[in-house]
């Protein structure tokens, strides 16, 4: 071997005992695997939720869900669906007439919202305005609920007192009312929603010695006083201002106070119920003198006791059972012995 290769071997001897006393880079097999296997991991996861931000953002963007449009014939008009068609068909034939009224009627009200009164009312179909308002187009700024309470749509009843200014809050109830009849019963059985919305009514417990009828009347007028004494509580000063008056009223289309079927009646005006009270009310309301049971005002104007409930008329409450029994007894007896 000659000088020169001995002195490349010599060399490279030297560079690769060099490189034995160097730190080792690489990592064992078992951490490669490891640090393999959590790459996968955070790539798994990272992908997963990529997926679910994707099917999520796909989600948001789909269109609302779709069925058919029914249009098959009924085979009974006690379906649903002819049900569904006969109330629409109706509502296109009332709807053409009420058009008939022309732009002139529709323009007295197109640009602006000018109710005299915020109608705190239940939900119920038997109850319509037309009971109390013939004319309720701009006039009735109608809130309707299970039960005819203001907790639970406060946002609604203060716009229409606070923002749209109403000098009026009334407060309707009605006797066979379903909500006020729930609220005295178990109410474990139904869903947790009308179990929140009935907490907001206030149904005494029944006396006793008192008919159904009976305890479901005083339900209804004494949820309607709980009612006028809340919102007292929150438009009291609007009250004490004169810019506001508070008036709880009962639509009795069952007769079950006995002044006749469909009768609006006034029981509360300001957290007030006594009679004297009322039928004053009643009297100021109809520009003239308070006079006595019995007579009319001048110019067809109606008594006292023809819009107001009157607790002493009528002993309490009284049920159809009782004002038929008392009509029984007061009519010519037909019996032959």
């Amino acid at each position: 071997m000659g000088p020169l290769r001995l002195l490349k071997s010599t060399l490279t001897l030297l560079l690769l005992a060099s490189a034995c006393k160097q730190p080792a880079a690489a990592v064992t097999p078992e951490k490669e695997i490891l640090s393999h296997e959590a790459k996968q991991g955070k790539g798994r996861a990272e992908a997963k939720r990529g997926s679910e931000e994707g099917k999520a953002e796909e989600k948001a963007d789909e269109p609302p869900q779709k069925y058919t449009v029914p249009f098959a014939w009924e085979t009974s008009k006690a379906e649903p669906l002819a049900l569904t068609r006969a109330f629409l068909k109706e509502s296109f034939e009332d709807n053409k007439t009420y058009m008939e009224h022309g732009p002139r009627f529709f323009s007295a009200f197109a640009d602006a919202e000018l109710p005299r009164a915020t109608v705190v009312t239940c939900s119920d179909s038997r109850v319509q305005p037309q009971a109390w308002d013939e004319t309720s187009e701009n006039d009735d700024y109608t809130v309707r609920n299970f039960g005819n309470t203001l907790t639970g749509d406060e946002g609604s009843i203060e716009y229409g007192v606070e923002h749209l200014n109403t000098p009026l809050l009334l407060i309707v109830g009605h006797t066979g009312c379903g909500a006020v009849k729930a609220a005295s019963s178990d109410t474990s059985k139904l869903s947790k929603s009308m179990q929140a919305r009935l907490k907001n009514l206030h149904v005494p417990r029944p006396g006793a010695g008192k008919n159904d009828n009976q305890v479901w009347a005083e339900g209804v007028i004494a949820n309607v006083h709980h009612q006028v004494g809340l919102a007292l509580r929150k438009y009291g000063k609007r009250v004490q201002g004169g810019a506001l008056t508070v008036v709880g009223a009962v639509f009795d289309f069952r007769n079950d106070l006995g002044q006749g079927p469909g009768k609006f009646m006034i029981v509360d005006v300001n957290g007030n119920g006594e009679p004297e009270r009322m039928e004053a009310f009643m009297a100021a309301i109809n520009d003239g003198p308070q006079l006595k049971s019995g007579k009319k005002h001048a110019k067809d104007g109606l008594a006292p006791e023809d819009a107001v409930h009157s607790l002493e008329r009528v002993k309490g409450i009284i049920t159809r059972e009782v004002a038929a029994a008392s009509n029984d007894s007061a009519s010519p007896s037909t019996h032959v012995d």
